[in-house]
Parts: structure tokens; sequence; C-alpha cells
């Protein structure tokens, strides 16, 4: 009884967690003499060239804080033979098992080397990880990091498990990032090229207390480090080899290189530029009508073009014995043009963006057989711009311009002066109604200037982070703090060609600056039993949003979030249970007032709360893993997870346009992943992943407060009941189907001699998928029909599919392939209007938009009016006049102007691509 009191004291006392080290792995295994099985004790093992272990009584070793990617092992002891291991392969958060048997020395030299790898029933993994390898997203038809990831069960775009964006956490090679200015709304603002990845992971449940600033999900990423030989690829692909609506302007170049370095220290380099002349194509139909412009060039979206450029290097630098540098630097930018309806023929007012990103790492390492330390510093930048273009780039090849954009009101908005732009921004005309479309009336779209739109914000952060761990044959024990110093400046103007004022004027710009603090600290560890291992963690998170938050603030911000789990092996299968509770800030764009239009609709001038606290989570999830068969795994997970202190649009009152954010909401998610994988093996693989999920919240949403407030016969206020309603990103059902073949080198027919078509691949990936909710609304949008997210969307469907065939010239290894997106050309809708709730607006709506805008100019138009269109002067007196001959002018720019073109998915996409890999 004393024992067991004992053992259980110890799994509480020293906290234990599985993958600590999410970014890293380890490698154990045992050594043995050949001849009677016996252990070798004292022996020395060796990792990349270092000796970092030596093995027990029991001939065990075990090498903690392993990166992921490819190693070398080597064994040796006096008297034995000196046995080395070449590529092991580590992946984040699991154990590879590497067991030697060895000879006494001899001449003959006998050896004989296991090695393998099994995270589906290693019972110290806890967290449910799915993850997918550099190597492996290039044989999928996905191209960035985020796509990979959303083939995870569970996952929405960046939502998983049913929680908003910005929910999620992001983790590069061990070091946090995130975007915490508006993570729920922006990029993370920098992109990790794919030739950077060792391997990309989605943990969903209890990933480790290391990790903090996210309520749904870690991102882990882990990139690779510079090999013994030099190595390169050089990728061009693109669709403008292709005719009609294939042929969207798409070009992507990709140079990477990695190899050795004096002094054992090593590199890896690679640029990523990607142009599109239509960056966001949709699968909306045809207007119908002969005179709108699309009908007779569909496919190129005007105004609509894209570039980004990714350059990432990384550099390894042993510093002697056990200790190693590495050194990263990453720098994205993207450009684009934004399409707006209102400016469809008058290009040269619409908006464009802007969005660059900088993050530089430097990562410590002390690693030794029981002790390691790693010490990490980084920054990171994001700066985002909005607004008119002082001038309309010149593109040079494709949609690359070689130029940086420039917007009106740009240094105004830098230097966030609310004074000058009080009066009219120089740069800004107003609009006018334009002459230049097919229909001629004075209605819906603009010209001569833009809608006055200048948005800018900074965020920039400096981040210290110290992780140590202490490993023992029975327990290992992890503990580490970081610091994160951060920077934050805004700046809005709207209808920046009016003066600010309360009548026919232009609401007042808004501006902050403020430096945040975030801070935070963990404990963790893990205690091997027989059959069982229990897992414990406790991590303090604190923030503070800095003195220069306009309004009130009552200073910084605390969250103690446990997380336990115990895993048992049952015969042939793992199970794990696990409660976790995890916490965040909230976005710093809710600290602060803005000048646009919330998302929620409840009021213009949206006004930030700086008091607002954590959002949280409390996790509990079931999860059972097995091996049906040597080459097939199993895992089915069952969660439930309760979220408190959401971020709302409350009212400040029962005027709904009054509003401020609060910890307002909670919500429940729970629901049920099912995936079965098979590996590519003996020519071919599949991984199966279905998701069941329900996703509600408990909200007060400001319409909904105002609309079941009622007053009783005392005159006293009756407050609403409690409302629940699905959270934005409620999925009921998701299914994802990956399918991979591959022929042998001998494989395929032969043809002249050759085999033309040995070593071809091909990938495809099926998704399909429940519509998501949305609120429906009377048409002026001020009025809620039901509950809101009370109606569903349709189901989504896509076909994805990639073509690869290996080829081999004057020494070089390559490929040619073709990559098809959405093969079935299938139109899926993912987004609706919500006071139809299908994608278009009805004849009926169309016809009131006509009719009220006709009253509004209901003059004629003479022959001498560059307005006169011919086909309308029914009578032929030169003069365009009256209901019958205006009103179908206004019906057909009414339906030209609300085509609901991005309700509508991509449509089919190819590309087609070479590499060289040298």
């Amino acid at each position: 009884m004393t024992s067991r009191l004992t053992l259980l004291s110890l799994a509480f006392l020293i906290p234990a967690w599985t993958a600590a080290a999410q970014t890293n792995g380890s490698i154990t295994g045992h050594i043995r003499q050949r001849v009677g099985n016996q252990p070798i004790s004292g022996a020395e093992v060796g990792f990349d060239g270092r000796w970092v272990a030596h093995t027990d009584s029991s001939g065990s070793y075990r090498i903690r804080e392993v990166r992921s990617g490819w190693h070398l092992v080597t064994v040796r002891a006096i008297g034995f033979e000196t046995v080395r291991r070449d590529s092991v392969l580590v992946r984040a958060g699991q154990v590879t098992v590497v067991n030697f048997t060895v000879d006494i020395y001899t001449i003959e030299r006998p050896i004989v080397v296991e090695a393998y790898a099994d995270s589906i029933l290693d019972p110290t993994l806890v967290a449910s990880v799915q993850r997918i390898g550099g190597d492996e997203l290039r044989r999928f038809p996905v191209t960035t990091v985020e796509e990979a990831i959303s083939l995870s069960a569970g996952a929405v775009g960046e939502s998983y498990r049913g929680g908003r964006l910005g929910q999620q956490a992001f983790v590069l090679d061990g070091l946090g990032v995130k975007n915490q200015l508006d993570a729920s709304t922006g990029p993370l603002g920098v992109r990790i090229p794919p030739d950077m990845l060792t391997e990309a992971s989605l943990a969903t449940n209890g990933f480790s207390a290391r990790y903090g600033q996210a309520v749904s999900g870690l991102i882990n990423v882990v990139t690779k480090d510079g090999g013994d030989r030099w190595t390169g690829r050089a990728a061009y692909e693109t669709d403008r080899l292709l005719t009609g609506s294939a042929d969207l302007g798409q070009d992507r170049v990709v140079v990477s290189v990695d190899g050795p370095l004096p002094r054992g220290a090593g590199v890896v380099a690679v640029l990523d530029a990607d142009g599109r002349l239509d960056a966001d194509p949709v699968n909306a139909p045809l207007s119908g009508d002969p005179r709108d412009p699309r009908t007779s060039s569909p496919t190129l979206l005007p105004h609509n073009s894209g570039e980004r450029y990714d350059a990432a290097v990384k550099l390894r630098i042993p510093l002697g014995g056990v200790h190693t540098l590495r050194l990263f630097a990453l720098r994205s930018v993207e450009q684009r043009l934004l399409f707006d309806p209102a400016y469809k023929y008058d290009l040269t007012f619409a908006p464009a963006r802007r969005v660059t990103g900088d993050l530089l790492s430097a990562h410590l390492q002390r690693a030794t057989n029981n002790f390691t330390a790693d010490l990490r510093a980084g920054y990171f930048a994001r700066a985002f711009t909005r607004g008119t273009l002082t001038q309309q780039p010149a593109y040079r090849f494709g949609a690359f311009t070689g130029h940086t954009f420039h917007f009106v009101g740009e240094d105004i908005a830098r230097r966030q002066d609310t004074v000058l732009a009080y009066d009219p921004i120089p740069g800004f005309t107003a609009p006018d109604w334009s002459d230049r479309t097919p229909w001629g009336v004075p209605a819906f779209f603009r010209t001569a200037g833009s809608n006055g739109e200048i948005s800018w914000n900074r965020f920039r952060e400096l981040r210290g982070q110290a992780d140590f761990s202490v490993g023992g044959p029975r327990a290992d024990f992890y503990f580490g703090a970081e610091l994160a110093k951060q920077q934050v400046r805004t700046f809005q103007r709207a209808l920046g060609y009016l003066r600010v004022g309360r009548i026919k004027g232009a609401p007042p710009a808004t501006g902050s600056q403020f430096d945040p603090t975030s801070a935070a600290a963990y404990v963790e560890g893990q205690l091997h039993g027989t059959d069982f291992v229990i897992t414990l963690g406790l991590r303090y998170d604190q923030f503070s949003p800095g003195s220069g938050v306009p309004g009130q603030n009552l200073g910084a911000r605390r969250s103690i979030n446990p997380r336990l789990g115990f895993s048992t092996v049952l015969k042939g299968a793992t199970f794990v249970a696990s409660i976790g509770r995890f916490s965040q800030p909230p976005d710093f764009q809710y600290l602060v007032d803005a000048a646009f239009d919330d998302t929620l609709r409840t009021g213009r001038f949206r006004r930030g709360n700086p008091d607002l606290g954590f959002e949280g989570a409390t996790q509990y999830e079931f999860s059972l893993r097995t091996r049906p068969s040597e080459t097939t795994a199993l895992r089915i997970n069952v969660f439930n997870k309760l979220m408190s202190g959401l971020v709302a649009s409350v009212p400040l009152g029962v005027d709904p346009d009054s509003t401020i954010f609060g910890n307002a909401d909670y919500g429940n998610v729970k629901g049920a992943e099912v995936i079965a994988e098979r590996p590519l093996r003996d020519g071919w693989g599949v991984r199966v992943a279905y998701t069941l999920q329900q996703a509600k919240a408990t909200a007060t949403n400001a319409f909904e407060l105002v609309r079941r407030i009622r007053i009783d016969p005392k005159g006293d206020t009756i407050n609403p009941a409690r409302v629940e309603f699905p959270l934005d990103y409620d999925r009921r059902h998701g299914l994802t189907l990956i399918g991979q073949a591959q022929l042998s080198d001998s494989g395929g027919p032969r043809i002249a001699g050759i085999r033309p078509f040995a070593g071809f691949e091909v990938a495809t990936i099926v998704r399909a998928s429940s519509g998501l909710p949305f609120t429906m609304t009377n048409l002026t949008g001020d009025t809620l029909i039901g509950l809101p997210n009370g109606h569903r969307q349709s189901g989504l469907l896509t076909v994805d599919l990639l073509l690869r065939q290996p080829l081999r010239l004057a020494g070089l290894h390559g490929s040619l392939y073709v990559d098809v997106r959405n093969l079935l050309n299938r139109r899926n809708i993912e987004g609706v209007r919500h006071e139809t709730g299908m994608p278009q607006m009805t004849p009926a709506q169309i016809q009131a938009m006509a009719d009220s805008a006709y009253l509004r100019r209901p003059e004629p138009i003479p022959y001498e009016s560059p307005r006169y269109r011919r086909f309308a002067d029914l009578d032929g007196n030169g003069i365009i006049e009256g209901q019958a001959e205006l009103i179908p002018l206004y019906v057909a720019a009414a339906r030209d102007f609300t085509q609901p073109l991005f309700s509508y998915g991509p449509p089919r996409l190819f590309r087609l691509g070479v590499e060289l890999v040298f």
C-alpha cells in the first residue's frame, strides 16, 4: 500500500508529458550480445557524431530532445564491434526504437540493427497528433503547409475542432509564433516554404504545457538542417501553357539548396515565388446577359492578381561537444489587388493590400543523456496596409511586378496622425457614378475616386524562451519559461475624401499604440509504469495590454492551466484518457476602437475593450489506437471541449448600434474522429479521416439579446434566457480520403526497350463535408430570422489529383507532374447572402434595388450624354426616358452589381510542373 501511495505521489509531484517537445522526438533501444542475448552495460551511444548516452545495467539507452528528421546512431563498447545505423527517422512527438545486436570484436563482424518507430501503440504519446512530412507534401496535390494541415481530421480550413480562426497556436522549431494583433481576421504574416519542411503536425487535444496561446489546436512545424552533402531542387509550375478557362496566369518558381559548411556546419536556403493574374479564382456562374464582360471573358477576374515571395535560410553551427546553435531567417511579402464590384468598370480606384512578415530566431541547444537545455530567442514582425494605390502596378512577368505597392495616405497612417487625418486626406477624391458601364444609368458602379479607405497596422514581438529536460529510467521532467515583449501600432480612416463630421461627414480616424507583455512558465513530466504512463503538466500564463491602450486598464491578466493524461497498453492497442485546460489572450484588435463596420454588423463604429481577459477551453478526450495489421493503423478519438470567456460584440444598452467587445460567450464542442491509414507500401497507400462534430455557443449576440428583452407590466426589464446556436465552424460531418499509388522502377510496360512509366506516381484527395451554418436576416439586415447560425449551407465536395512521372536526364533526377484541383469542376457554394440564404439576391430584391435607384435619379439620358445606350432607346427618339426605358437598365445594373462572385469556390485548376533534383 505504501509503495502504491508513493508511486501515486510521484505521479503528481513529478509532472509529466510525453512528447514534451512536440517539435522533438527521442531515440531509445537496447544493446545486446548476439550470442546469449545478454545486455551490454556502459556502452557509448553516439548521435550525429557526438557521444551523448550510455547504456544502463539492462543494456538500455535513451537520447532525448532529438530533432525531427534523419539521423546517424553509433554504438561502441570495449571488446565489441562499433556499429552504426544510418538514416534513422525521428518524428516529432514520438519515440523511435533502435536496437543493436553486436558480437565480440572479430574479423567477420556480424552486425544486426533493428530500427522502427510506432507512434500508434506508443503509450508515452498522449497528444492526438496528425502529421505530414516534407517529402509527403510534394507527393500530394497540396501547395502550402496550411493546405497540408487542413487535411487533418477536425480541420475546417484553419479552424480546428469547432474553434474560430485565431484560436490555434503556431510553433516553429519549438518557438511560438502568433499574429496576436488580429489572428482571427488576418493571416499569420509569414509562410514557411514547403522545401524548408521536415514535417508539420497538428495536435488537437492535450498538447504539451510547454505551449500556450491556443484553445483549439497546435500547429507544429519542424524545419530541416543542412545535410552532409550538397543537394538542391529547382521547380517551375504554371498553367500558362493551357488555353481558355484553364489559363489563370499562374507562375511559381522554387529553388532550394542545402549542404555542409566548414567545421561541421550546415545550411539550407529556399526561395519560393508565386504569382497569379487571378489570385482568387471563382467558379461563379455567368450572368447570362451578353453585354456583361464576364459573359465573353469568364476566365480571369479583373484587378484580382497577386504575388508572393517567401525566402528562408537556416544555419546549423556545432559549437563542440554537446552544443549546437541554429539560426533561422524568413521573410514573406504578399501583394494583392482586390476586386471590388463597385469599381468593376473603373479598376484604377479598386483597393489593394500589402502584407510583409519577418521572422528571425536563434536556438542554442545542449544535449546529453540525462539533461537537455534549449535556449531560444525570436523576433517576429508583421505589417499590413490596405487602401487605394497611388499608381497601378506594371507587370514584368505574369503577375510579378518587382515593385512595392504604395498607398494614398500611407505616410499619414504610418505616423498615426489622427489630427492631420481630420481633414480630407490628400490624394483622395470623391467618387462619382460611372458612365462606362454597359447600362449607362448612374447607380451602383463608381468612378473618379475610391472609397477613401486607408488601414495600416504593425505588430512586433521579441520573445525569449528557455526549456529544460531531466530524464531518468522511469521518469522525465520538463520545465521552462518564456517572455514576449510586443508592440502594437494601428490606424484606420474611412471615407478619406470627406472631412470628419457628425453630419454628412466621415467617422473620426482611429489609432492606437501600446506595448503589451506576455509571460509564461510551465512544469511537466512523465512517469512510466510497467504497463501504463501517467502524464501531468501545469502552465501559468500572463499578459498585460500595457498602459498605452485607450480607456480603462485593469492591469495584468493571469491564467493557470493544468493538463493530465493517463495511457495504458491493452492487447494490441493503446488507450489514452486526457484532460487539459487551455487559454489565450484576446486578439489585440479587440482592445481598441475601429472605424469600420465589425463582422457582426452590430454597429458602424465598433468600440474596443482594453479590459478583456483570457479566452479559455477545457477539453476531455478518450483515444484508442491500434494496428489491425502490420501495415495499417486505426485511431478513434472522442472529445468534449468546453469553451468560456469567448470574445463577443455585445450591446452597451438596448440600441444594437452601441456595442463593445466583452468576454461574454461560452460554447461546447463535442465529437468523434476516426482515422485509418496504410502508408505507401508495395505500391499503394491510403488514409481515411472522418469527423462527426457538434459545436454550439451560448451567446449574448447583440441582435438576439435586444430582440428577446421584454418589459413586464411593472416596467421591469426581463432579460432573455440562455440562447444556444451553432458556432461559425460547426461542420457536422467531414470526410477526407487520401490515396496513393506508385509503380516500381521496373514497373509498367516496356516500349522500345525502356519502361517509360517506371516510378509513375498518382495521388488523389477526396473531401466531402456538410455545410457550415449561417445567420438569416431580413433585407435591411437589422432583424434576425431564427437564431444566429440557425441555417445551413449546402455540402461541399472536391477531388484533387496529382500525377508525377520521374525523369533522369544527363545524370540529373527530376520529374514532370500535373496537379489538378477540383477535378470534377464542381461548383461549391462557400458563402450565401444573409437575407436570402442563397448566393444571389432574389429577383424581387434586385427589382427593389432598381426601383430605389431609379427614384433617386429618374432624369432622362439624352443622345449627347456618354451614358446614352442605343439598345435601350426603344422608340428611337434619341432620349432614354421614362420607366419603360430606364427601369430595365437599372435592373440590369443591379443584377450585374450583385453577382455573387466570391460566394463560390474555385473552378477546376491545372498546374503543369517540372522539377530537377541535384
